[in-house]
């Protein structure tokens, strides 16, 4: 059987030059990158922004629940999840206003007088240069800043979706300062066992927060926990 014969220059005609294929390809590959920037950036901002309105966890202490208000207000100022500084708070006072430390932490969120001043000066919306430290409001917000701070630094897109490992930095910052939260991230590990322990509990707590219970609060109560629970609630 004879083939039928192709007629080849109007084919060629229709193919397209060098150029045009190349002008092609390199419009696929920007719509490409573009999808993959604008996912990244999705993610990114995942570790960043709040997951909660409100305190949305159900075995919260009385004690901490109690200062709910301040606590969401300040969340939503600094767009921290609400849920996270409820837990720092209840490991850091149990929800006692007056808590005071051997080492000079003061109130809900126990924080120092020295971390204060930088606090007011460098991560506060409004720098101030006047404030009361005993005064709730006061104290969960320089408390909430400073986690704020602490996201800023230690919450990468490398760690999204999930806000896990963001949250586990972010307490060993806010117990040991934010060189302790820069060995974690790099690998070098914790040295001191009080850093370790209260970074693993705020990280198991974060992850039990829509439990109906948490055993991770549970053994903290049965560390010394419910003893700040107790005094809180005397108050």
């Amino acid at each position: 059987m004879r083939l039928p014969q192709l007629k080849v220059e109007p084919l060629l005609d229709r193919l397209p030059t060098r150029r045009e294929g190349f002008m092609r390809l390199a419009s696929v590959a920007v719509t490409l990158v573009a999808v993959e920037t604008v996912s990244l950036i999705k993610h990114a901002q995942l570790p960043l922004k709040p997951q909660a309105a409100t305190i949305t966890i159900p075995w919260l202490p009385a004690t901490v629940q109690h200062w709910k208000d301040p606590i969401n207000e300040m969340s939503k100022k600094y767009k921290i999840d609400p849920d996270l500084v409820a837990i720092i708070m209840t490991l850091e006072s149990g929800g006692f206003a007056k808590a005071h430390s051997s080492a000079d932490a003061q109130g809900l969120m126990q924080i120092t007088p020295p971390t204060a001043k930088e606090i007011a000066a460098k991560f506060l919306k409004k720098p101030r240069t006047s404030y009361d430290l005993a005064d709730p409001r006061t104290n969960i917000e320089f408390g909430t800043a400073y986690l704020a701070y602490l996201r800023k630094e230690f919450g990468t897109a490398a760690q999204g979706p999930s806000w896990n490992s963001t949250v586990e930095l972010i307490a060993a910052g806010y117990n040991g300062g934010p060189g302790a939260a820069n060995n974690l991230e790099k690998g070098r590990g914790l040295n001191d066992t009080q850093t370790v322990v209260y970074s693993r509990d705020i990280f198991n707590m974060w992850r039990e927060r829509h439990a109906a219970s948490s055993p991770t609060y549970n053994r903290w109560l049965e560390r010394g926990g419910s003893t700040l629970i107790d005094t809180a609630k005397a108050q």
